[in-house]
């Protein structure tokens, strides 16, 4: 039987520890930027931009955007966003949710979208990091005999693998998909989501792939059968 690295266990364990905690910043964040029940939809116009002191930063300053709004028939000036985009310029028109009982209590899409976008980029690391870690427990059971057999098999060494194939750009693909999807959404530079676009599609062309060679397999194997 062959021994499993210490870097591929160690591999596998960073995986799983780093998709458990995007997990739970991705769900903290999304129960914290919830929209409650009385959130109201409108649009805004950028007014402005101004330096605010935060001792968290780096250079211990953040720019936060200054927009205008209406609500009824009051309009609201100048009021912090508490975000800045460098896509953003004044005079832009941007998504904004206020609370019916307090109009001045404004958020935005990405604000509201944003630990939705973490959670789901964390399903990679934690599918791909158990998926691994149990095949490979699944085979460290295995006697040698049992192995060596597996790899007379060429035929099921192949579905193996493929199988393997499968899991693993889906498991990528798709999340980065639906990150592009919802970064589409929001008001940003369709760079980003563009990125994630592309990622995510040639990681689940590759896994479509995969699968048409698996039922290839399959049908060959059955026809070996009969």
């Amino acid at each position: 039987m062959e021994p499993v690295s210490n870097f591929g266990k160690f591999g596998r364990l960073i995986l799983i520890v780093v998709g458990s905690v995007l997990l739970c910043i991705g769900i903290y964040l999304t129960m914290e930027n919830k929209n409650p029940n009385n959130a109201v939809e409108c649009r805004a116009t950028i007014t402005g931009f101004e330096t605010v002191k935060n001792t968290d930063s780096i250079d211990g300053e953040d720019i936060n955007t200054l927009v205008t709004y209406k609500v009824g028939n009051k309009q609201y000036s100048d009021i912090a966003l508490g975000q800045y985009e460098n896509s953003w310029k004044v005079g832009d028109q941007i998504t904004i949710y206020y609370l019916s009982n307090n109009p001045m209590d404004i958020t935005t899409k990405t604000m509201a979208y944003g630990g939705w976008i973490v959670t789901i980029l964390s399903l990679p690391f934690l599918i791909i990091g158990i998926y691994t870690l149990v095949g490979e427990r699944r085979r460290a059971s295995k006697t040698p005999e049992e192995i060596a057999e597996d790899e007379e098999r060429t035929t099921a060494g192949k579905l193996k693998y493929k199988i393997s194939s499968i899991v693993i750009p889906f498991a990528g693909g798709l999340p980065c998909c639906m990150i592009a999807v919802i970064l589409s959404y929001l008001e940003h530079s369709p760079i980003p989501a563009l990125l994630f676009f592309i990622l995510g599609g040639s990681a689940v062309i590759v896994g479509v792939r995969s699968v048409v060679l698996y039922f290839i397999i399959r049908h060959r194997k059955h026809k070996m059968k009969s």
